[in-house]
């Protein structure tokens, strides 16, 4: 007589044993690797889309309403002087990005502030203006867009 294993109850009953085993653990382990994949995206989210909301906190106001703030941060925003007015060397390297996403990780804050200073700039400063162009969209690739953003009310 010849033994089968696979007809065996105790033997059946073995694998399926192990087999739910098997896919227990397996679920475990992809459910822990979801929760860890979830924990950093959580952390690392607020860092890739979208910029400090410290920037919030400044009062654009205040900057365009004084002659000689706003000039510093153009003179630093063009390369012509010192980035030593708040904030000022961080928006000098965030500008390219800006403008060529049309400010697309800005906060509201952020979007209404960047609207009225390139409305002020256009309005008080048409020369500095079209440096800021030749300068952050030599090619106006972006031009069409972010003036659709500066003109738009969200």
């Amino acid at each position: 007589m010849v033994y089968n294993i696979g007809t065996d109850p105790l033997v059946t009953e073995l694998l399926a044993y192990f087999h739910r085993k098997l896919n227990l653990e397996l679920f475990s382990e992809i459910t822990e690797m979801i929760a860890l994949f979830v924990a950093v995206f959580a952390f690392v989210t607020p860092f890739t889309l979208g910029y400090d909301e410290i920037y919030d906190k400044l009062d654009v106001d205040k900057i365009l309403a004084d002659d000689a703030l706003f000039t510093s941060y153009i003179n630093c925003l063009l390369d012509k002087g010192e980035c030593s007015v708040e904030h000022s060397a961080d928006f000098r390297k965030l500008i390219p990005e800006v403008i060529a996403t049309a400010c697309a990780k800005c906060t509201d804050i952020q979007k209404t502030n960047v609207r009225k200073t390139v409305k002020a700039l256009t309005e008080k400063r048409p020369t500095e203006f079209d440096q800021f162009r030749a300068k952050f969209d030599p090619k106006s690739e972006y031009e069409k867009a972010f003036t659709a953003f500066v003109m738009a009310s969200d």
